[in-house]
């Protein structure tokens, strides 16, 4: 080989190997690059959706502390309120002031506002002397050294703002405050204030992209982090602008120092200095990205941008959110992806010079050329095109290899772009699951929980219809019960009011035979998901009705998604079906794709566990109320004399507060029953009689005074008459007379409303004469006897009325060992107190009238009613409605009972609605 021909061999292999490896490190070098750029571009719109969720966030926050600022009642009691000590003492009184916030822990407005919010540690209102007035919990204390209460009061600067972050002593985190003055016409009144945690932001950002190789930051308008995927990071305080960590020391007292604030112990903390930077720019205003810094040993891209504050008092001042992306992954990718491109490179030069090693000759250099120039052009245009080479030897392979290698990283390009944005959709889906996941968790209501699974599975996939049915397990069917097209504004079921006229979808055919036909009953028999591109065109389904219908109101069925749903423990719950998958734009019809099955999926498991609770929490409810009202059956059965006394005294207690809720006026005008609150009086009316299941039943029963085991008026009886007939001629009284005397016992022996002082007298005169002579003869009676028959008034003696009386202490005492929930939690105390008297005289406790609550109250007005008007005491003869509506306003005057309550049954008229269905005989 001569020397130019070594020369040109030479040449050609550097020319080949040059042209092959800069070709493919450009390539690549450009596809890492835009793949970084397009990567940066996602984060920043990641961080701008983050910082615009924190922003309403604290609008949010601002926005409530600002309407209880502005209202009147709690403006009131700034202005209207007494003295120091009589204010603090009336405060405790009238609220639980010892425990945590709950609905009587505090003033209601703010305690009932506290619970609503989770993000809400405390709300509390200041007159303007630095006193409190009203607050969610805890008892009132006075504020007029705090910096805030200075800096509004003391230097008139009314403008509301958000105080910096500072370390809670009881939450050991940090947390924040919100002022807003409260005016009273145009004079300053007092402050409304606002402590707030940071849970919301801390779990915003321990869920919001956080993965090992992204995650962000929160930091407040000094650069004190706020919320971090590391909770430890927000356990103490690290700021990021001095780049410090404060702890509370072990022997700290929980005194405040001069600024109103804890004193810390503070440590450097190891962080770069442009991460400073980078948090004191953003807390100024500005935005913007840090590259390849290290942060805890990761070489990391940090992405900043501020939250915006819009209360007056922050002005230019900032939270800023950090994100930060960990290159670690990507340096790997990249290096990865450079080792095999050159390797690549490496083989295919080797093939070339081996192939030209063979085939070198005059002819070589003409193809060889025209190679170059075309691999020349080819990197200096604009796009891919094709070499074509006819020679048929090896440089029409070359130029193939090389067209294969371009179209390979034409499509690995595109096919990256494509992944890129199924990621965003993906992305977009999951953050939506998630708040969906939290409202599905939360609705009670079966029709409202039913309607928010379709509207999240529509909005989910995007999809233009969609219908969810219910598992009939008795009738072996799917029924509708929710049907929904947006583009046809068509709706029936859940809560749109119109009925679902449609038949169900049987499971099985009258042979038993499955049903496959329908789409919906084979997805829940199979339990297997389908997915259907264009149901005209699919087979093994029975379209026709969709075809029908789709010809009667000019629409197209085109894409379908049936996904069954399913509880824990496999049991079918209903089916979803969608249809008709749109683009973002809505103007195309789009099959769904596996995204929309993965969401749907989740949605459906996610639903049928929702669906599943609802019913189980109804079904428990439905349980316990069959429950209480059997137990007061059974009480009721205990006597054959109080057979329906519970079940009425329920029917009216519940007139009574439903008539109160519907007051606007008078006593009870500004009184409203929570339906928690119309629950718990209702339980505890069931229950009022409880206790007398430890009741002796002849005491319950006891129909005359001597009455026990057996009637001891017939032992008199029998006394008398067997004197008469055996000593007649030596009886001290003539016979008639006796007959007389035996008809007086026998009289006394039958309660009446009261024995007088008459009868009284003949008693204790027949028992004084109970003696026996040798010439005369005088039946009488005995001491217990005489003690039966003396009874004033009813039937008991004082021993057995004790013993009927035990019944509300036994009241109390069973209910007091059930678990009642919350909302519950009152049921053993109003219960037992219904014979309880304004004036101290009842029991057990003897309570007065400031004691005993309005519910009780209403209870204990109920039960006197009904025991007067009812029909079936043993104790006494039955009673005109008239005189029972006597004896209750003689009670009244006695202090016995509510007489406002009894003034709203008779101007309402509830009395006689009540008399006309449960004493309609009269």
């Amino acid at each position: 080989m001569s020397k130019i021909s070594r020369k040109m061999y030479l040449l050609l292999v550097l020319s080949i190997g040059l042209s092959v490896t800069i070709s493919s490190w450009f390539i690549t070098a450009y596809l890492l690059i835009q793949s970084e750029k397009d990567q940066n571009q996602i984060n920043e719109i990641h961080l701008e959706g983050l910082v615009d969720s924190i922003e309403q966030f604290f609008m949010h926050a601002v926005t409530l502390n600002h309407m209880l600022a502005i209202n009147p009642t709690l403006a009131d009691t700034v202005v209207n309120s007494p003295g120091w000590e009589e204010r603090s003492r009336i405060y405790g009184d009238r609220y639980n002031v010892r425990e945590g916030v709950a609905p009587d822990s505090g003033f209601p407005l703010l305690a009932e506002t506290h619970l609503d919010y989770s993000f809400i540690e405390l709300l509390f209102l200041q007159d303007a002397r630095g006193d409190q007035t009203a607050r969610s919990f805890g008892p009132l204390g006075r504020r007029e050294e705090r910096w805030w209460f200075k800096k509004i009061a003391g230097e008139k600067d009314y403008r509301p703002f958000i105080s910096h972050s500072y370390y809670s002593l009881t939450g050991k985190k940090p947390v924040a405050s919100i002022f807003h003055p409260v005016f009273q016409g145009q004079d300053f009144a007092g402050i409304m204030g606002m402590d707030i945690n940071f849970n919301h932001l801390q779990k915003l950002t321990a869920s919001y992209l956080n993965s090992d190789e992204m995650y962000a930051i929160v930091v407040d308008m000094n650069g004190v982090i706020i919320a971090h995927p590391q909770e430890e990071k927000i356990l103490e305080i690290y700021n990021l602008v001095k780049m410090t960590r404060s702890i509370l020391p072990e022997d700290h007292r929980g005194e405040l120092n001069a600024e109103g604030y804890l004193d810390l112990e503070e440590f450097p903390l190891d962080w770069p200095g442009n991460v400073a930077d980078a948090v004191s720019a953003a807390i100024a205003g500005s935005k913007g990205m840090i590259r390849d810094t290290e942060l805890e040993g990761e070489l990391c891209n940090i992405f900043y941008a501020p939250v915006i504050l819009e209360t007056e008092g922050n002005r230019d001042q900032n939270y800023a959110v950090l994100l930060v992306r960990n290159k670690g992954g990507m340096i790997r990718t990249r290096n990865i992806i450079l080792v095999w491109v050159s390797l690549f490179a490496m083989l295919i030069i080797l093939i070339l010079i081996f192939i030209f090693s063979r085939e070198y000759n005059r002819n070589i250099l003409i193809p060889l050329n025209r190679l170059i120039r075309s691999m020349s052009e080819e990197s200096e245009g604009s796009g891919f095109k094709e070499i074509v080479m006819d020679t048929g030897d090896e440089f029409y392979m070359l130029a193939g290899a090389y067209n294969d290698l371009r179209k390979k990283l034409d499509r690995a390009n595109l096919s990256l772009q494509e992944k890129l944005s199924i990621l965003e959709q993906s992305e977009e889906g999951y953050k939506a699951f998630a708040q969906i996941g939290l409202s599905l968790s939360t609705e009670k209501d079966i029709e409202k929980l039913m309607e928010l699974i379709l509207v999240n599975a529509r909005s989910l996939t995007n999809a233009d219809g969609g219908t969810l049915y219910l598992y009939n397990r008795q009738d072996q069917c799917l029924d509708f019960s929710i049907l929904y097209t947006e583009s046809m504004d068509f709706h029936m079921g859940g809560t749109s009011g119109n009925p679902v006229t449609l038949p169900p979808v049987p499971l099985y055919d009258h042979q038993g035979k499955p049903n496959y036909g329908n789409v919906s009953s084979c997805a829940a028999l199979k339990g297997e998901i389908i997915n259907i591109p264009d149901v005209y065109s699919a087979e093994n389904f029975d379209f026709q009705g969709t075809r029908v219908y789709d010809e009667k109101n000019g629409y197209r069925s085109r894409s379908m998604l049936v996904v069954p749903m399913k509880n824990m423990e496999d049991d079918l719950i209903g089916v979803i079906q969608l249809i008709n998958a749109r683009s973002v734009d809505k103007a195309q019809v789009l099959p769904f794709n596996d995204i929309d099955e993965s969401l749907l999926i989740s949605l459906a498991s996610q639903a049928a566990v929702a669906l599943t609770n609802t019913e189980l929490h109804k079904n428990l409810v439905q349980l316990f109320n069959a429950f209480i009202k059997s137990i007061a059956s059974a009480i009721d059965q205990k006597s054959a004399f109080t057979g329906g006394h519970i079940r009425r005294v329920v029917t009216l207690t519940m007139m009574i507060a439903d008539e109160i809720n519907r007051a606007d006026s008078g006593d009870f005008g500004d009184i409203r029953f929570s339906d928690d609150e119309m629950e718990e009086i209702r339980i505890s009316a069931w229950m009022h009689d409880i206790g007398k299941i430890t009741t002796s039943e002849y005491v319950m029963d006891k129909q005359t005074k001597l009455q026990g085991f057996l009637d001891g008026i017939d032992v008199i009886d029998t006394r008398y008459r067997t004197l008469m007939g055996s000593s007649g001629e030596n009886l001290s009284i003539p016979p008639e007379e006796l007959e007389e005397e035996l008809d007086f016992l026998h009289r006394c022996n039958i309660p009446r409303e009261y024995l007088n002082d008459e009868d009284l007298e003949r008693l204790k005169e027949i028992r004084r004469r109970s003696e026996t002579r040798e010439d005369a003869i005088s039946p009488g009676i005995t001491e217990e006897e005489f003690a039966g028959l003396s009874i004033r008034k009813g039937s008991l003696t004082p021993q057995e009325r004790g013993h009927m009386e035990e019944h509300a202490e036994m009241t109390r005492r069973l209910l007091q060992e059930l678990p009642f929930p919350e909302h519950l939690k009152n049921v053993p105390d109003f219960a037992s107190m219904h014979h309880e008297k304004l004036n101290g005289t009842g029991y057990p406790d003897g309570l007065t009238e400031e004691e005993i609550p309005l519910q009780a109250r209403i209870i204990a007005v109920a039960d006197i009613f009904e025991a007067l008007t009812a029909r079936d005491r043993p104790y006494r003869t039955p009673i005109s409605f008239d005189r029972a509506l006597g004896i209750m306003k003689s009670m009244v005057e006695s202090g016995h009972i509510d007489g406002k309550i009894l003034n709203l049954m008779i101007e309402s008229e509830l009395i006689y609605r009540y008399a006309e269905k449960e004493l309609s005989e009269d």
